[in-house]
């Protein structure tokens, strides 16, 4: 039985004083930006590059920044820490495109609307502790105003004493769900990082749930929540955690928000191993049955400790953008092909290559420390097209496995393909890219029918250009470098996507247990029901740009899109 609104906020005073602290300001200290809303104009903090100019159609204050055409933008050094994880956001309207420059490699979004919208770009300084903030034109005018740089909450590395993780660290929380009730601003909305006040979870009802799923078991032991109208009211609520989504344990009743507090405020929980967390909302003191949370992170361990190294090392669930290979000694691309028959490949120059026997050259080489096959597709203006596209490529295509004749199947059986790959670099226009993508019949309107393709840092499959299917988010905050696994399934016609950052998609593939892996529409293991032929799988870098569309950066040495591949192979049954 509940107890009524006045006398739980009565009672759970106690509880809240324990259990409920305000984060510390350095766990997501701003940046300082110079004139971050152009008050000033460009006149302090920015540089700018015609057609640039500044606009009175702002979204705060009384001016933005304006660009109007190709070439146009503006930029600004800021001081960072190194090896920090930051945020930056802005607000466009119209379009563009917003970034940091971070040591040689640009992260970057795009974005905008008829009214502003918030983009946010996610990157790690690295060893740099000086970084440049931009905002660029993007195909049509935007407007920009209201510019943000944070560091994102500490992840410290975890401290294990006597086998006990003594140390919290943000977990990655792979989904978040509830019973349906909300009022439009979804579950969803509470891990998409943006903390702004309508990207929020809301839901009226004493008792209302939200539950997030870690992807595995954790050891579970704080979290940290922004609520709607924190520093205005306090939020009443309850903290159940559970292994299977099914038996619950309590790990925090009669908890109480501070109502003074709109930044994160941290949440002290009964430790415990949990796959899946749950919030229940009991109303608040304004008086309403509402509950509402901006954002949340939960803290904790992973499930791997280890004594002897006195670290947590990432499990099967956690996002690893720093995975490193051990280095090889391959000198040729095909010395990492277990097959290099069976491929042929197109170049950016148009040309295509079906002898890949020791093949190398400035698109098509092995990396640095000998691991990798690096896919390169450099923006110039006398770049070759295959028919039927405007784009360029660095890009292996399957053949049959004697190499004789090009390789062509029908949906029907089982067909599959493997990638280990990491996307490294985008043009500076359009920074899009398809790596990896299963391409069918042209004249029945197949084409590429389904393609994993980064914008930005949005990482998601693409249905032959959203005309057999919407597009299906992978992520959104994609890091360029960031080392993954992919695999493309088509079992009678049905399409199966399976995508990891934590090298253990291939064996466990293999074992047959790499259900944790799927991508999942809804509640729906596959993807796509569709029946084609004239199918065949690609490999490499797809760069969805040309000297068209770079305009003045085509030349650019360091407008290029690149691919780097470790592992790959393909099945048909």
């Amino acid at each position: 039985m509940k107890l009524n609104t006045k006398l739980r906020y009565t009672t759970a005073l106690v509880a809240a004083a324990l259990s409920v602290t305000a984060i510390p300001a350095a766990n997501a200290a701003s940046v300082s930006i110079v004139n971050a809303g152009f008050e000033d104009s460009f006149n302090t903090g920015w540089s700018d590059t015609d057609p640039s100019a500044i606009s009175s159609d702002e979204r705060s204050g009384s001016k933005a920044a304006k660009i109007t055409g190709d070439g146009g933008k503006f930029e600004q050094d800021v001081t960072v820490e190194a090896n920090t994880d930051y945020v930056l956001t802005a607000y466009i309207s119209g379009y563009g495109k917003i970034g940091a420059s971070v040591d040689g490699t640009r992260y970057t979004r795009t974005g905008g609307g008829d009214d502003y919208e918030q983009v946010t770009v996610s990157f790690n300084s690295g060893d740099s502790t000086s970084i440049t903030i931009f905002g660029n034109y993007y195909n049509e005018e935007g407007r920009f105003d209201d510019f943000a740089l944070e560091s994102k909450a500490s992840t410290n590395t975890n401290t294990v004493v006597d086998g006990t993780c003594t140390d919290s660290e943000a977990l990655v929380i792979s989904s978040a769900s509830d019973d349906g009730s909300n009022d439009g601003h979804g579950p969803e909305n509470t891990i998409d990082k943006d903390t702004t006040a309508d990207s929020r979870w809301s839901s009226n009802g004493i008792g209302k749930t939200i539950t997030y799923d870690l992807g595995a078991d954790m050891s579970v032991k704080e979290l940290a929540v922004k609520w709607y109208k924190g520093s205005e009211r306090s939020s009443y609520f309850d903290i159940h955690t559970s292994t299977n989504n099914s038996n619950w344990t309590s790990v925090l009743s009669g908890g109480i928000s501070s109502g003074g507090d709109s930044s994160y405020e941290k949440i002290d929980v009964t430790d415990t191993e949990a796959r899946y967390v749950r919030v229940t909302g009991n109303g608040n003191s304004a008086g309403s049955s509402w509950n509402s949370i901006v954002e949340t992170q939960i803290l904790g361990c992973t499930d791997d400790s280890t004594v002897d190294s006195g670290t947590v090392e990432p499990d099967d669930s956690e996002t690893v953008d720093t995975e490193t290979l051990e280095p090889g000694d391959a000198e040729y691309p095909s010395d990492l092909m277990s097959n290099y028959n069976q491929w042929k490949i197109t170049y950016p120059d148009g040309v295509e290559d079906k002898t890949l026997f020791e093949a190398t050259n400035e698109y098509f080489y092995v990396n640095d420390t000998g691991n990798g096959i690096v896919f390169r597709a450099p923006v110039r203006s006398n770049n070759g097209t295959t028919p039927n596209s405007d784009y360029i490529r660095s890009e292996l295509r399957e053949r049959t496995s004697d190499g004789d004749s090009d390789i062509y199947w029908t949906t029907s059986g089982t067909h599959v393909v493997y990638s280990k790959q990491a996307i490294t670099h985008l043009p500076l226009v359009k920074d899009h890219l398809v790596a990896t993508q299963i391409h069918g019949n042209k004249d029945d309107g197949i084409d590429d029918s389904m393609v994993l393709r980064l914008e930005g840092e949005h990482l998601f499959l693409s249905f032959n250009g959203g005309k057999l299917r919407s597009d299906l988010t992978i992520k959104e905050d994609y890091t360029l470098g960031t080392i993954h696994e992919v695999i493309f399934e088509v079992i009678d016609d049905k399409h199966y996507v399976y995508y990891s950052e934590d090298g253990g998609l291939n064996a466990a593939y293999t074992a047959g247990n790499a259900s944790q892996y799927l991508v999942k529409d809804g509640s729906s293991n596959y993807v796509m029901d569709l029946n084609y032929d004239q199918s065949y799988f690609k490999i490499g870098n797809y760069t969805q740009s040309n000297a068209e569309e770079e305009g003045s950066a085509t030349d650019d040495e360091d407008n290029y899109g690149e691919v780097v591949v470790y592992d790959f192979w393909v099945d048909h049954e």
